[in-house]
């Protein structure tokens, strides 16, 4: 199975199965989720690439794409230098303005959240096989939200 076949079986099988995210199943169903697997191991790559993720989807309709995940299968294994990259990609975002149409989650194998322990079971809500970032649309957020 490839990353991004990995990646969409853990959305099918565990977020939407889990009911994690109630806005994931009508999207999902509706071929609106896709995925973008980047093979480099360089940082710089894997940033720049990225942000061209972003722009894709701000310039794509929602009805064609409402979320994009961004894997990296070959970069970023540990949990504290994928936090340091999605840092710094918030900040750009918001430097550019980009954050007022997309909003970032994060997922990651040894995903932590802070001041829990690592054994928590609560860290398997945001535990992917594989680093993610999901690209969302702010305007979507909202929407559903409401």
């Amino acid at each position: 199975m490839s990353p991004a076949e990995a990646t969409l079986h853990w959305v099918e099988h565990f977020v939407i199965h889990h009911g994690l995210c109630p806005f994931a199943a009508r999207p999902f169903r509706e071929g609106r989720v896709v995925t973008y697997t980047q093979d480099s191991d360089e940082l710089d790559t894997c940033f720049a690439w990225a942000l061209t993720r972003v722009q894709s989807l701000v310039q794509k309709e929602p009805g064609e794409v409402e979320t994009s995940l961004l894997v990296f299968p070959n970069i970023l294994e540990t949990f504290t230098e994928f936090l340091d990259f999605v840092t710094t990609f918030e900040t750009v975002l918001q430097e550019v303005g980009a954050d007022e149409l997309v909003q970032l989650a994060h997922f990651h194998p040894r995903y932590q959240f802070a001041g829990v322990d690592k054994e928590d079971p609560g860290n398997a809500t945001n535990r992917a096989p594989f680093p993610v970032i999901q690209l969302l649309r702010v305007e979507s957020v909202a929407t559903a939200v409401a």
